[in-house]
């Protein structure tokens, strides 16, 4: 015997409207930024930018990547008086060997050497490229321990003679510099210590002299080498990194601060220290700025502080993310729910941060520093994240006419247009006409066109907001790409369990109320718009009847079913056709489907009630239909109300989690429920999971039955849709004992309703 009503609880496989379960991005996903260091000449310091996977340095072995130029190359440029290219130097220095050098070269760089009679650059290269073959140039560690320690031990003994013997100043450096770095493959300390003494120390502190002090730190003859690794990160961008990576673990600020002799030494001590610290760094900036406001170092540190700024206050402001580097004593704290509202009141406490680095720009002396245009324009950026709106427009003005050939101005152009949309009061603001170019112009930033839009968002001006936000994605159901936007959201500003969207559909599906949408639906079915609003609205018009549909969706989850049925038959046959037969899905895949009447049919229910009606079961038909019979079972002369409760009662079972026409309230759904943040998620959750109306309806069919079997059969009904599983009905057994065994199967139902 068949059991009656085996409903086997399934998971509806969804279509993935919301981000897959598991899937929770982080890091540099996450992380929202404005200003890009990659706006400054800043290239030398690229193993430094502000990165939240690696904790703010990526190193990249590619010296193309860096779109910097090797001091060395230089050098040889400037000794040819800038007659040979850059590129040749470089092809000769990184794809050249020994065998190369030759006069008939190709190369335009050695072809120049032999025809004007350089012979000390040639053998001086000679001898470098010989050494080539001892040590591995490519290793960027500069720590490679080469097998052939035989010929090294040679060659090494043959450069001390040259550098000894050597006259030309300008040679017998470059010729020291040769020997330290064989002697440290050799592991000769000894000899680095005694050619960079007699070479380097207390002279001239070119690229030459920093090189050499790399490897001269390593022999820790100097009790203050920690102070000469300091230097290294301050002035030689090719020992930069390695400077940090050999010897940060080292470091202590306290102790090395004790060895410094100068301001500048000092300076450098704190910008190493800086480079290691992710979180506020505006005391050590201020003891650099004081010590050395020259330092080059000290922009881009400036610029390094703007990041985590952005970070701490643009990730959970547009976002709802927690910042992506999290601070131990912060997001860490198992005691702080994040929610909508924890995370607008943290990026509150962080401007007042920004505010405090703000005040530190505007009393900096100009004419002290190096890098103006830097400085200016982190103090924008401060000023916009810090509200000083009129001072940010006013200075955004006056930093193109200073620096016009600035490529931050681009950025700038969107602060200003930020500046200006969150300078507005709340439930008035627009996209004012000002700006209107600029969002054109950078239509495809996906970063900025969030950020103006949720602006706009915050200040209650939903439609543009959202038409601005729908810019970032391509189609509906376009894949998900690591470069998206992505955010989180709620209904309820208190809520901890926050949503995760990388399209605008989700994310009003999930969050705005049919009011919300019914406004946005009437602006983009306005054909009185202009130009620009075509332009912005472009995503929104062509997903306005699937637009349409999530409003006719979500009226029916606000049981307003009338505005529901108005909205579904203002979309025309063609729509429901295309996406609602049996053959055609249209943007909604084959797991969107209505496959069972939800008046007659259940799920793996072979038949029950009869079909009295035959037609096309979409969501337009089947609104229809449940307020056709909602009138019939209150109509006074309806001689059958139960016969229509009940078919409505089997509806709202069936558009519940566990039902066939669960599409008519959700575009994807499972069966788990979590019933402590039912009222966090869609406004009918609690509904839609427990099936309250069913109970409710079913009810309604018992109490106008007109014979024991159908009321027993009733009762069955409001048993299943609370339990959601099978299992004898304690209310059958109660009330119609006789009913029990028979409504334990399920076979003949069809003939078991007729004798209702």
């Amino acid at each position: 015997m068949k059991k009656f009503l085996v409903f086997t609880a399934l998971l509806v496989n969804s279509f993935s409207r919301i981000l897959a379960c598991g899937y929770s991005p982080s890091g540099e996903d996450v992380r929202y930024s404005l200003c890009k260091p990659e706006y400054f000449k800043y290239a030398a310091f690229k193993a430094f930018y502000y990165n939240a996977d690696l904790w703010g340095y990526d190193y990249d072995r590619d010296p193309n990547a860096y779109k910097i130029i090797d001091a060395n190359i230089l050098d040889w440029y400037n000794y040819t008086d800038k007659k040979v290219s850059i590129e040749d130097i470089e092809d000769f220095n990184f794809r050249l060997s020994y065998t190369d050098i030759n006069s008939k070269s190709e190369n335009e760089f050695i072809k120049y050497l032999y025809a004007n009679n350089k012979t000390e650059a040639i053998n001086y290269l000679k001898i470098a490229k010989g050494c080539e073959l001892t040590n591995d140039t490519d290793d960027a560690w500069e720590r490679n321990e080469n097998e052939n320690n035989e010929r090294r031990s040679q060659l090494l003994t043959k450069i001390v003679k040259i550098t000894n013997a050597e006259k030309n100043l300008y040679f017998k450096r470059k010729y020291a510099f040769l020997t330290i770095r064989l002697a440290y493959y050799s592991g000769n300390t000894n000899l680095i210590e005694e050619v960079f003494e007699a070479n380097f120390k207390g002279r001239k502190k070119d690229y030459l002299y920093y090189w050499s002090l790399f490897f001269y730190t390593f022999t820790e003859k100097n009790p203050a080498f920690m102070v000469d690794v300091a230097s290294l990160m301050a002035n030689s961008p090719e020992k930069r990194y390695a400077s940090y990576y050999f010897f940060h673990e080292k470091f202590k600020i306290e102790e090395v601060l004790k060895q410094a002799k100068t301001k500048e030494e000092i300076a450098n001590i704190y910008a190493y220290a800086s480079m290691q610290k992710k979180d506020k760094n505006l005391d050590y900036l201020k003891e650099i700025y004081k010590n050395n406001p020259k330092s080059e170092i000290l922009g881009f540190l400036l610029l390094r502080e703007l990041s985590k700024i952005e970070d701490w206050v643009y990730t959970p402001y547009y976002t709802n993310y927690t910042p992506s580097v999290e601070l131990e004593d912060t997001w860490q704290n198992d005691k702080i729910k994040v929610t909508t509202e924890t995370l607008r009141n943290r990026s509150e406490t962080d401007r007042l941060y920004a505010q405090e680095v703000l005040d530190f720009i505007n009393a900096a002396k100009i004419n002290a520093i190096k890098d103006v245009a830097v400085w200016k324009a982190v103090q924008i950026n401060l000023e916009f994240i810090t509200r000083h709106y009129n001072d940010c427009l006013n200075n955004i003005a006056l930093f193109k006419k200073q620096h016009p050939s600035e490529k931050v101005n681009e950025e700038l152009e969107k602060i200003k247009a930020l500046c200006i949309t969150a300078d507005q009061e709340n439930g008035k603001a627009v996209i004012k006409p000002q700006i209107q170019s600029i969002i054109l112009k950078y239509k495809n930033d996906e970063r900025f066109i969030f950020a103006l839009g949720r602006e706009l968002e915050f200040k209650g001006n939903i439609i543009d907001g959202l038409a601005l936000m729908s810019l970032i994605e391509g189609t509906l159901y376009e894949e998900y790409n690591p470069d998206d936007v992505e955010w989180q959201g709620n209904r309820i500003k208190t809520s901890g369990n926050l949503a995760e969207f990388y399209r605008y559909f989700d994310y009003v599906d999930f969050v705005y109320a049919a009011k919300d949408l019914q406004k946005i639906v009437n602006r983009i079915d306005n054909e009185d718009l202009s130009e620009f609003q075509k332009n912005i609205y472009s995503q929104l018009s062509k997903d306005k009847d699937y637009l349409k549909d999530l409003l006719g969706t979500k009226y029916i989850r606000e049981d307003q079913l009338s505005n529901a049925l108005k909205i579904f038959r203002s979309l025309d046959k063609k729509y429901w056709d295309d996406n609602y037969n049996a053959w055609e899905r249209g943007e909604y895949g084959d797991n969107y489907s209505f496959d069972q009447n939800p008046f007659y049919d259940f799920k793996h229910t072979k038949s029950f009630i009869k079909h009295k009606d035959n037609y096309l079961v979409n969501k337009l038909s089947v609104t229809e239909h449940l307020i056709k019979y909602i009138n019939l079972a209150k109509k006074t002369s309806t001689t059958d109300k139960a016969y229509y409760y009940f078919l409505i009662a089997n509806c709202y079972y069936n558009m519940s989690d566990y039902g066939n026409s669960w599409m008519m309230r959700r575009y994807s759904s499972t069966t788990y429920y979590d019933s402590n943040n039912g009222t966090e998620s869609y406004i009918d959750e609690i509904e839609y999971r427990n099936k309250l109306k069913a109970v409710d309806n079913y009810k309604l069919a018992f109490q106008n039955a007109k014979t024991d079997k159908f009321k027993a059969l009733c009762l069955r009904m409001m048993d299943y849709a609370e339990e959601n599983e099978y299992s004898n009905s304690l209310r059958v057994k109660k009330e119609f004992p006789e009913y029990s065994s028979d409504l334990s199967g399920c076979e003949n139902l069809e003939n078991y309703f007729k004798l209702r």
